[in-house]
């Protein structure tokens, strides 16, 4: 299993395009943001850029698949064993992991910071927490990315991320993930009756390995 930090002083690049699609603006469309906002916005992804503590964790397992769900047996690297550790019942998942022989699980925050700071700024304008929301969710994003580009040095033959909630991809398996990664140990996140991760800024997704070439 590997934990994860930029506790070594990678900078984060949050893409400032991320932050206005997430706030509902689509570059190259008719409607664009005035300067004023661009500035709002470049001040407030400073302040979560200061507050955001990124971290994750990831590991690799076997995988089966039926084309009606997904199978993960013993980890990458260990002896095979008969024994099915996380079954997924997801079409839309089976489909999106066709020909993979491996996934990855993995788990990502920014730390409860970017929470701290919304909530901060809550009373005030609407504004300015709907900006930070938006730099938070560009922040976890920019985050998942990166690790995942650093995963792909070893494993060049990379699915995209698939997360729990999206499709057929019930979010009741986030209670697996938390349970095969350890993630509220490991990660400090925990996971309320509704399935919601705290802190927010937080994902967790299954990535497919696609056999060497």
């Amino acid at each position: 299993m590997e934990i994860l930090s930029l506790s070594d002083g990678t900078a984060l690049d949050i893409d400032r395009k991320e932050t206005f699609r997430y706030l509902g603006y689509h570059f190259g469309g008719t409607v664009s943001p005035d300067p004023e906002l661009e500035k709002l916005v470049d001040e407030l992804t400073a302040k979560i850029k200061k507050v955001i503590t990124p971290r994750c964790v990831y590991e690799i397992y076997s995988l089966e698949n039926n084309g009606d769900a997904c199978r993960l047996y013993h980890k990458a690297g260990e002896q095979a064993a008969p024994d099915c550790l996380f079954k997924i019942d997801s079409k839309k998942l089976a489909a999106h992991l066709k020909d993979c022989d491996r996934v990855i699980l993995f788990a990502a925050t920014v730390g409860p910071g970017a929470d701290t700071i919304i909530r901060r700024y809550s009373a005030g304008s609407s504004l300015k927490p709907a900006i930070l929301q938006a730099a938070g969710a560009s922040a976890i994003e920019a985050y998942a990315d990166l690790v995942t580009d650093g995963i792909r040095k070893d494993f060049p033959n990379l699915k995209m991320r698939f997360s729990p909630g999206y499709g057929d991809f019930s979010l009741e398996h986030q209670k697996d993930f938390f349970r095969m990664l350890d993630i509220e140990k490991n990660l400090g996140i925990s996971l309320n009756d509704a399935l919601l991760m705290t802190p927010t800024k937080s994902i967790t997704a299954v990535i497919g390995v696609l056999p060497d070439t």
